[in-house]
């Protein structure tokens, strides 16, 4: 910003034309602007829709816009080995949460995993998900996140307007669930997921600083009495 201010004043002591562009150069102070909204649990594979509030683009001029998802999974896994030997098995509790733009581009995606790992003996002769071959998680959760950020020129356009607003957006949160370990393996999943956007607008305000217009009023001042020295001195001449 000060080489701008300087410039600004070198260009009206000289009797330059000063370009708008510097005029209207704003501080280089950066602010933030943070917004939430969330989707409580359901269980896995749902689809929903945010409500997403936009950037004013009266405040200022867009950076960069920081996407930051997290989900959450919760629920139970269960597993009764087959195999006629004992093995370890693992029961991964999983949900895949993806968030897009209105025209289904994809933003960020996390991934809350939660895993377990049991020894097992050979099957014991009973499907029941318990005894010495079988197995539960019992009630777990577990959360993911992810983040992406964009400096991208559409994505400004498309998450700003002149007095803000909201933008709609999708997530969705698939069943990720498995189980691995044995080569006869019997499993049974029961999840829901839940998630949380957090998305920060970082941004230039486009109210200069008050040292600015004092510059420029210094500036314009001596670019007059330049001139007018200049006109005196053409008048004598004469």
């Amino acid at each position: 910003m000060q080489k701008s201010l300087y410039a600004l004043a070198t260009a009206a002591v000289l009797g330059l034309s000063v370009p708008q562009a510097v005029l209207a150069a704003p501080h280089d102070e950066v602010y933030t602007q943070t917004f939430n909204v969330e989707r409580g649990f359901s269980g896995t594979n749902w689809s929903d829709t945010l409500n997403l509030a936009k950037f004013d683009s009266n405040l200022g001029f867009l950076q960069s816009i920081t996407f930051s998802l997290v989900g959450q999974v919760q629920g139970t896994g269960r597993a009764e080995s087959l195999d006629a030997s004992a093995s370890d098995v693992t029961l991964s509790l999983s949900s895949l949460l993806t968030l897009y733009r209105p025209d289904n581009s994809v933003l960020v995606v996390a991934n809350p995993i939660f895993s377990e790992t049991f020894a097992l003996s050979a099957f014991d002769g009973t499907i029941d998900f318990a005894g010495t071959s079988g197995a539960s998680t019992g009630l777990r959760s577990s959360s993911g996140s992810n983040s992406f950020i964009s400096r991208s020129g559409s994505d400004f356009g498309l998450f700003s307007s002149d007095g803000g607003g909201f933008i709609n957006l999708g997530l969705n949160a698939l069943g990720a669930s498995n189980g691995s370990g044995s080569g006869n393996l019997l499993t049974q999943f029961e999840t829901a997921a839940a998630g949380r956007l957090t998305v920060t607008y970082e941004y230039i305000s486009a109210v200069p600083e008050p040292e600015t217009y004092v510059m420029m009023l210094t500036g314009l001042a001596l670019a007059g009495v330049m001139a007018r020295r200049r006109k005196a001195a053409k008048a004598h001449l004469g």
